[in-house]
């Protein structure tokens, strides 16, 4: 046992490694100065200095002795009491913990050690002139534990893993007799279980969970239920664990959430509050604006209802997401605004040529949209066309003739903002009529709107 006293207080710790985790924790400890800390194991002082300003210690004997002295402690106090090995999930995490801070102690061993002993473990290193206390400590966990740093195996695979709560987690699922203990601190830490290993808190709080199905079912249980208000509870547990009976070996997240919602263990998702009110839908400046607005709804909608009949039919996602999603792609479809619409009808109206060309003139799998609604408003063709016939259709949408397109496309960059200022001028003065071949030789868009 190591008494540690300051400042008039005591404390008993059971072993080395305890006493460097509280140099390193206890902030009432690690800012005085290291000569008013007394340090006594079994009666004999140990001498308690700072490297670095960490607090740290020094006794006597060689590294590899004093090193291994600190795992004799804690094995017999805590991982081989009485002479019997303790699973990981039978000892206390705080105590696990310590096995954990000896690795991390290994690349800092001037906690522990003064400049002449690590000179002396490296001079019997001989030609090596290395001290490896992670190899050696490495080694000392096989010879005693069974295991090396990546931690036992755990569960009913022969994964390893040296993160506690993966241990209590699995012996939990198993239904194996974790000590009270060891539940009591989890229970007084915040986190309880890492982000990965949240099904095992459902696990501790929920114990007539326990040894009622595999792990992987839990863990997809606990998926499929924390985005449910009620959660999993001592209430409905029980209900849970029989229909999860019914559940694959290794249920997939899909799996579990239409086993649950079949059985009304789950309910169907509500819709987002934006479909509670109304969506301003704004008013077309023209025919194309609404002939837009209209294939624009029915693409997104039909879009959507095919990826959706894919994802369901692969699996990829619930019933009750499916059915909430083809509800929403039909609000949406009355909700498509004349925004877009009016953007394009007003670019046609000024014969915006840089607009056009930029949404208008690409191969067909772009703004398919847009060009279907000129096809259908005006009569011109951009679909299945070679590239010239559908750049020349572009330019007649914007009021240029054959004439203005050869100028314009053999023009340089000053030289076509020019002749679009001169076009613009032209047509806002109402001297040059749009092209008869998608206007029919009558008026503007907007005119034809109003």
């Amino acid at each position: 046992m190591y008494q540690l006293s300051l400042a008039g207080e005591t404390l008993v710790l059971g072993t080395l490694l305890e006493v460097m985790a509280r140099f390193r924790t206890d902030a009432r400890i690690s800012s005085v100065e290291s000569s008013e800390i007394l340090l006594a194991h079994c009666g004999q002082p140990v001498d308690v200095t700072r490297y670095n300003g960490a607090l740290a210690v020094r006794r006597p004997g060689s590294v590899r002795d004093v090193f291994l002295s600190m795992i004799d402690e804690i094995d017999g106090a805590y991982f081989r009491p009485d002479g019997v090995m303790q699973a990981a999930w039978q000892i206390q995490r705080s105590h696990w913990k310590l096995l954990y801070d000896a690795f991390d102690l290994t690349s800092r061993p001037q906690l522990l050690f003064s400049s002449d002993q690590i000179d002396e473990a490296k001079a019997v290193e001989g030609a090596r002139g290395r001290l490896d206390l992670h190899e050696l400590l490495q080694c000392e966990c096989e010879r005693r534990f069974g295991f090396r740093y990546a931690g036992p195996e755990y569960g009913r695979t022969r994964d390893r893993n040296g993160r506690h709560e993966v241990h209590v987690a699995y012996a939990l699922a198993d239904g194996l007799p974790v000590p009270e203990a060891v539940l009591a601190e989890y229970r007084e830490l915040p986190d309880r279980f890492s982000t990965d290993m949240r099904w095992g808190r459902v696990l501790l709080d929920v114990p007539e969970l326990r040894g009622t199905m595999s792990p992987a079912k839990v863990r997809t249980l606990v998926s499929v239920m924390s985005r449910e208000k009620c959660g999993i509870t001592s209430g409905n547990a029980a209900l849970l664990a029989m229909v999860m009976r019914l559940a694959p070996n290794e249920p997939s997240f899909v799996e579990v959430d239409d086993l649950l919602f079949r059985h009304g263990l789950v309910q169907a998702y509500d819709l987002p509050d934006r479909y509670a009110t109304a969506q301003p839908l704004g008013a077309p400046v023209s025919a194309f604006a609404e002939v837009f607005r209209r294939l624009m709804a029915d693409s997104r909608r039909d879009t959507s209802i095919v990826r959706l009949r894919q994802e369901r039919a692969a699996g990829r996602i619930s019933q009750r997401s499916f059915d909430q999603q083809m509800q929403i792609a039909q609000l949406e479809h009355g909700r498509e605004t004349f925004e877009f619409g009016n953007e394009i009808s007003n670019a046609i109206d000024n014969g915006d040529l840089p607009y056009l060309l930029n949404l208008l003139d690409r191969p067909d799998d772009s703004n398919r949209v847009s060009k279907q609604a000129v096809q259908e408003a005006f009569g011109a063709k951009l679909l299945s066309v070679r590239a010239a016939a559908r750049r020349r259709a572009v330019f007649q949408l914007a009021g240029f003739d054959e004439a203005q397109q050869a100028e314009w496309e053999a023009a340089g960059a000053a030289q076509r903002e020019v002749l679009l200022r001169t076009h613009h001028a032209v047509r806002a003065a109402g001297v040059a009529a749009i092209h008869p071949a998608i206007y029919g030789g009558k008026t503007t868009v907007a005119q034809r709107a109003a």
